[in-house]
């Protein structure tokens, strides 16, 4: 049996989903070098699992920069063994107190950009770091970051992700780079052609940033909790903030030093909906996790375990349409919206929304009036349709703490690199809208913008199990999340037979990501599926197939009983391109 890893045929039925024991700890991230980066902290360096993650989040940033950098943000939820439920680090960006309507529209802009300074918010990942580590780390971050510093300065072989990757690799961004972007081309196009796959690449401008933040942590004289707040201080009011704002400012950048000096991260409580035994840990509607709770209650209310026939196929997709245009509506980073997520999971509410759902399919985009419990808006409301690149990180150490952390933004294509940091700043800003006067995601100043970015925590008490994933897949991962879990959980079928299920993706929902269009009654089955696809076609479904073992690439780490296992859902020849990688020892 061939690792899908390296099969020649695309749709071999030799597949597998690689799965590794152990009874000390477990990882999975993207990346070989940030899975054994999280190995060394835990093994060698000491650290707990918040370390671990924390140090394979500088070294993803480095070598998947097509799929997250230090630009962008990160998501966390962490279970520390200490605390009784799992928490959320919110780790999301903001938008610059000058972020307006008329700032945009003034420079001839209908829609928020997804690309350049102009959807650039505050760069995020490094506060993660520093609070994660502050409050719930064990070591100093100048020995988490010391394997990034050492990939960025000596080097690590290019992969076929950074070149090949469609619409973020180098291949497709090198017209952009050699005309717009001067930094980005200096960095990454040396003799100003595209990197050999397997040659080595270096980073020294962001060597020498790790090097500076670890110098200077070292020179601290307080205590390290003190030391690491210091530390967050030195990036965000000093010399390195001083360098963001002088590089947006150049390029008639929004960010000014007052958005970097008052930026701060947040921990949170999780939103979370049990089913059985197992409590699913999900983030507040700034985030897209929501949805997977939505689309679990809905399922289990018409018991769908598994997408094995068409019946459930089709009933799936159109609980998913629900829970998505529902997204749409409600979804937002506001402080305190109207609509929360109690009463987007109240189940009188998702009762009666249930109830739309017939053998054809739903044409609109239409969500539905949780305060009245009403399953539609009313008539008279105007309703029209509104219309990926990511990482993921879980780990579980001996001591059983766990953390999920799905960090994204700042990549490639988002911005041009700033030269002195080797880092570009991210575009998560082009999910706010700008035209839609009144939609909870209109554009705003000092605001956190809606996101897709989704860990996954769960934990069984019976079983004594604790889970952890997430995925890559921007609109789509808790699509796939979702399935995974109803396999997992309502069929009960071992995580790797999960895992290897066939999946289904809908396009029927305006995309977070500018231009924001929806695919109307667009349904992606992977090949395994295909002779549903008439049936499903009858009932109004638009139905491609595609590549099989396509749609997905969750990762997983667990801890059940005494035993820890990992697993990197490889799928396919897009391997290739997102290397995953799981340990266990």
């Amino acid at each position: 049996m061939n690792n899908r890893s390296f099969r020649v045929d695309d749709n071999s039925i030799n597949s597998f989903i690689p799965h590794y024991s152990g009874m000390n700890g477990s990882i999975a991230t993207h990346s070989n070098l940030s899975a054994t980066t999280a190995y060394s902290i835990l093994n060698i360096d000491k650290g707990n699992a918040f370390d671990a993650a924390a140090g394979a989040m500088l070294v993803e940033s480095l070598v998947n920069p097509q799929m997250f950098g230090m630009g962008g943000e990160g998501v966390m939820i962490l279970k520390p063994s200490s605390s009784k439920n799992p928490i959320v680090l919110n780790g999301n960006t903001k938008s610059p107190i000058n972020f307006d309507f008329l700032n945009l529209v003034t420079k001839g802009y209908r829609e928020v950009p997804d690309q350049g300074i102009l959807c650039a918010g505050v760069p995020s990942a490094f506060s993660s770091i520093f609070r994660l580590l502050q409050n719930y780390g064990n070591l100093e971050f100048r020995i988490i970051a010391q394997y990034a510093l050492k990939y960025a300065k000596d080097g690590f072989p290019i992969h076929s992700g950074i070149v090949n990757q469609k619409k973020f690799g180098l291949k497709d961004l090198e017209d952009k780079f050699f005309k717009d972007w001067k930094n980005s081309k200096n960095l990454y196009l040396k003799d100003n052609v595209l990197p050999k796959i397997g040659s080595l690449f270096y980073n020294k401008p962001f060597a020498a940033l790790l090097d500076y933040l670890s110098n200077y942590e070292k020179k601290l004289t307080g205590n390290r909790k003190s030391n690491l707040n210091k530390l967050h201080d030195a990036f965000y009011k000093g010399d390195i903030a001083s360098t963001i704002i002088k590089h947006s400012k150049n390029r008639d950048g929004l960010l000014k030093r007052e958005d970097l000096s008052n930026f701060n991260i947040g921990f949170e409580k999780t939103i979370s909906e049990k089913f059985g035994d197992y409590e699913i840990h999900k983030t507040n509607i700034w985030g897209q996790g929501l949805t997977t709770l939505s689309m679990m209650k809905l399922s289990s209310k018409l018991k769908i375990t598994s997408l094995n026939n068409e019946e459930n196929i089709h009933k799936f997709i159109e609980i998913l349409k629900l829970s998505f245009a529902d997204r749409e509506m409600y979804f937002t980073g506001q402080k305190n919206p109207k609509i929360k997520a109690n009463h987007l999971l109240d189940d009188k509410y998702l009762s009666k929304r249930i109830k739309l759902i017939s053998n054809k399919v739903i044409e609109d985009i239409i969500p539905g009036d949780p305060l009245s419990n009403k399953p539609l808006l009313p008539l008279n409301s105007e309703i029209k349709p509104w219309g990926a690149g990511t990482v993921h990180i879980s780990i579980i150490d001996k001591d059983n703490n766990a953390i999920s952390c799905t960090p994204s933004g700042g990549w490639l294509k988002s911005n041009e690199v700033i030269k002195d940091l080797g880092i570009p700043l991210g575009n998560r800003l082009m999910t706010f809208y700008l035209s839609k006067p009144g939609h909870v995601n209109f554009i705003a100043p000092s605001q956190q913008p809606r996101t897709t970015l989704s860990p996954t925590l769960i934990i069984n008490k019976k079983d004594k199990e604790i889970l952890s994933c997430g995925t890559m897949g921007g609109d789509a991962q808790d699509q796939w999340q979702t399935q995974f879990l109803m396999n997992y959980i309502f069929a009960n079928k071992p995580i790797d037979v999960a895992l290897d299920e066939p999946r289904v993706s809908s396009e029927h929902l305006p995309a977070y990501f500018h231009p924001h269009d929806p695919n109307n009654k667009q349904l992606l089955l992977e090949e395994r599926l295909s002779p549903f696809i008439k049936k499903l076609n009858k009932r109004g479904h638009i139905t491609s197939s595609v590549t099989d073992w396509s749609e997905g690439f969750i990762l997983c780490a667990r801890k059940k009983g005494k035993i820890y296992d990992a697993y990197a859902d490889i799928r396919s020849y897009k391997s290739q391109i997102f290397q995953a990688q799981a340990l266990s020892w």
